[in-house]
């Protein structure tokens, strides 16, 4: 977009613009509670924390909640030949869809929404549909925010990303101090605000400035570059290597790593059922998706009781060569982006960046199996 294209709305009335539209949005924010930032519903006597790093938990959560009913159902009148009972849908609706409204999400940070691109190849590929997610996501208004102060966590650059990435984004925002510099990125995001263009004026030439005069400084705050190149063609030849018996030692399989990253996606799915006051035989149920890990031990259980990944060497191989080498295969992207969610999370402070970059080092050393 054009500089033309480029607005202000001032900080002290953001607040005020984003209560202005309640009515026709189900609002996201981050908010803090507890000592951390989460996004939430929008409370317009809560301020937005504008100087916060990111997130514990990703805002994928919108979109794909942590615990989602996918529909509920009640027991029928008929039964099959074995005499079990039969279910009938009687919620076809999918609870976790949006009514009338769609959603607006303010505030995420460049690479949380370039999370939402990648999340977008999975549940919206040309071999599988999700409507859970589908539905949610072509009814959002994703609006991001730059990142003024990267963490030293933070190693997006060397994964297409940047503190003011526009990826995945329809509005991408600037904190300017008491201005806020906004910059429409898709159609969507040009039309919104054309429709609400009372609460903006133009952007001068010195606010536009000051964003890049920022944007610089804050790039250069990134210091902690992995270099990926060819990593998938690295990987190919690294299953069977030793350094896998290695890297996994202080690693607890708590799931940490993979429950806060904001491009993971595996679940289960359970059918919880009720029973009536007294009575034995099930009445109604729903059937549930909840958040799995591929570091848990029962991720891959058998119902022979075999397990293909008994311990924690075989799991967080997978995490790597999943993110790293069979997502690049699927879906020519690697499914990280950078945030240090489970480097600053992780109870042990197992380093993915440190683990990246003793495999980019193996080399040729990977072809004869000699690490």
């Amino acid at each position: 977009m054009e500089n033309a294209k480029l607005k202000i709305i001032k900080k002290k009335d953001v607040l005020k613009f984003l209560d202005s539209l309640k009515k026709e949005y189900d609002i996201f924010v981050p908010i803090e509670k507890n000592g951390d930032i989460r996004f939430s519903k929008f409370n317009s006597e809560k301020d937005i924390p504008w100087n916060y790093r990111n997130t514990k938990i990703p805002p994928k959560e919108i979109f794909f909640p942590q615990t989602e009913t996918l529909f509920s159902f009640e027991a029928g009148t008929s039964t099959l030949s074995n005499g079990s009972m039969t279910f009938t849908p009687i919620d076809e609706s999918k609870s976790s869809a949006p009514g009338n409204k769609n959603y607006l999400i303010f505030g995420i940070r460049p690479c949380d929404a370039q999370a939402f691109s990648l999340l977008d190849k999975l549940f919206g590929g040309d071999d599988f549909q999700d409507p859970y997610y589908l539905e949610k996501r072509k009814q959002a208004i994703i609006i991001s925010l730059a990142c003024n102060k990267p963490q030293i966590t933070c190693f997006c650059t060397s994964l297409k990303g940047k503190p003011d990435n526009e990826e995945g984004a329809d509005i991408i925002l600037f904190d300017l101090g008491e201005n806020i510099l906004t910059k429409p990125i898709t159609k969507k995001g040009e039309e919104f605000i054309e429709n609400l263009d009372s609460w903006f004026k133009e952007a001068k030439k010195s606010d536009v400035d000051k964003k890049n005069e920022l944007m610089d400084l804050s790039l250069k705050k990134i210091c902690s570059g992995v270099n990926l190149q060819n990593i998938k063609e690295k990987l190919d030849e690294a299953f069977d290597i030793s350094f896998w018996n290695e890297i996994h030692q202080k690693c607890l399989g708590c799931g940490i790593c993979t429950y806060l990253c904001p491009t993971c996606y595996c679940f289960d799915i359970t059918d919880e059922i009720d029973h009536v006051a007294g009575g034995l035989a099930p009445s109604r149920g729903k059937r549930i998706r909840c958040w799995d890990s591929c570091m848990f031990p029962l991720f891959t259980l058998h119902a022979s009781g075999h397990n293909p990944r008994l311990t924690y060497k075989e799991r967080m191989r997978q995490r790597i060569m999943h993110k790293f080498n069979y997502c690049p295969e699927n879906f020519k992207e690697i499914f990280c982006v950078g945030c240090g969610r489970c480097i600053r999370n992780c109870p042990v402070n197992l380093d993915l960046r440190e683990v990246l970059v003793s495999l980019m080092s193996l080399g040729s050393l990977c072809k004869d199996k000699k690490i």
